[in-house]
């Protein structure tokens, strides 16, 4: 059955989270009292109100809520990494049961791989499972794998990296980087070493070669997706997460905010979800859809602050596979439909692989979140203001952009980012 013909019949289904059947036992989060005493020696930094997760046929429990390291308190400076403030924020994080830390060589120019690296020293390292990632854009030579893994163990400060991925997978960078450089061989020699525990991909294209990439390598361990009930036909989407975990691999979810446009509903989105008459938080309905399904082994949250952290534990803490009712799922499946006929919905996840600008042009903050909020609100001079007077965390407004489009192939959902940028200049300068 393909993706069209899945999702027709099973909308509500594949939208909302109703997963089950016995692949469910495989990844269900456990409680403290459901957890044997051997179960609880074996995870790294236990603690008994979280909640944890099998990673696939690993066996590694994690916690539910992973600690992204990409958006990240910054200086006054709006480019460099917030250290203290960072080390603040995930040791508190791991102080209260978080025990799965991501980041990637390519996260804020390198400083995310040295602010980890900070913030784990002193035996914090031995209380989490430490993931990151290669970028293969920048793979140009044979030599450049072994290097840029070095790099990040030396950044790391760590001998060895459990977790491992090959960087932005898509066809693309799989044409022009992993086979002529030999990814795959080379991600599995490491393993056969020692020096990574679990290999595995962060993928940005389309499900049929989601499953080229899935083919090409039995040995793959897990995979990271982007998934949230908006993005259910996106990208791998749905169907590629339990293609994925049903064939034992662990899937690792990121994005489940999508980019923090989750927590700014549309108005007529925040009726629909009121009139359920269940108390949620924006941010709690979405995460809720993650965790109430089998499959994610770990829902990665980039968080810039405590106060982020501290609300995101709590959800974990109560979260648990089949947590939503069937109301809850007719209810968040209306809900996506609703948002996905609005004007303005767009790909962008402000993911900012599409910086630095040698302009300076906070590109990421100005397409995934003003240009965002004015297309879904109509409010020009809201987005005025932002465009022109709050000062964006990396970077200055398009007013310095020169169209030269060299950000144009870096971006993994394909945006049209010059006609976009071009658009607000005429609208908003």
């Amino acid at each position: 059955m393909n993706r069209r013909n899945f999702l027709k019949t099973a909308a509500v289904t594949a939208a909302a989270g109703m997963a089950g059947g016995s692949s469910a036992a495989l990844a269900a989060p456990k409680g403290a009292d459901e957890l044997t005493a051997a179960e609880k020696a074996a995870i790294r930094n236990y603690t008994p109100d979280m909640r944890y997760r099998r990673m696939g046929s690993t066996g590694v429990m994690v916690s539910a809520l992973g600690f992204g390291m990409l958006r990240l308190p910054m200086l006054e400076d709006r480019k460099t990494v917030n250290e203290a403030a960072t080390i603040e924020m995930l040791r508190y994080g791991i102080d209260n049961g978080i025990n799965y830390v991501d980041t990637a060589r390519g996260y804020l120019g390198g400083q995310s791989e040295t602010a980890v690296g900070m913030a784990l020293a002193g035996g914090w390292r031995d209380r989490v499972w430490l993931a990151t990632k290669l970028t293969l854009s920048a793979l140009k030579s044979d030599a450049d794998f072994e290097r840029m893994f070095d790099l990040s163990r030396k950044q790391l400060n760590t001998d060895v990296i459990d977790f491992y991925l090959l960087h932005h997978v898509t066809e693309k960078t799989w044409r022009e980087n992993m086979v002529p450089y030999r990814a795959i061989e080379k991600i599995m020699k490491l393993k056969e070493q020692g020096k990574i525990r679990y290999a595995g991909f962060s993928f940005h294209d389309s499900l049929p070669f989601f499953k080229q990439v899935l083919d090409a390598n039995p040995g793959w361990d897990f995979c990271q997706l982007m998934e949230n009930y908006l993005d259910t036909e996106y990208e791998a989407g749905f169907l590629g997460m339990k293609m994925a975990y049903e064939r034992g691999m662990a899937v690792n979810v990121m994005e489940p905010l999508k980019a923090g446009m989750l927590t700014r509903l549309p108005k007529e989105v925040r009726a629909l979800f009121d009139a359920s008459g269940r108390k949620r938080t924006a941010v709690e309905w979405a995460f809720d859809y993650l965790y109430t399904l089998p499959e994610p082994g770990v829902v990665i949250s980039g968080m810039s602050s405590v106060a982020h952290v501290k609300e995101n534990i709590e959800y974990a803490k109560r979260s648990h596979v089949g947590m939503l009712d069937w109301q809850d799922r007719v209810t968040i499946g209306k809900a996506a439909h609703l948002w996905r006929t609005m004007p303005g919905v767009s790909p962008c996840t402000a993911c900012a692989n599409c910086m630095p600008c040698h302009n300076d042009v906070d590109i990421a903050r100005l397409i995934g979140h003003v240009w965002f909020s004015y297309k879904l609100t109509g409010n020009l001079d809201a987005a005025k203001r932002y465009y022109t007077h709050v000062p964006p965390p990396r970077g200055v407004s398009a007013e310095a952009c020169d169209f030269c489009g060299e950000c144009v192939p870096r971006c993994p959902e394909h945006v049209d980012i010059v006609g976009i940028l071009k658009e607000m200049r005429g609208l908003m300068a």
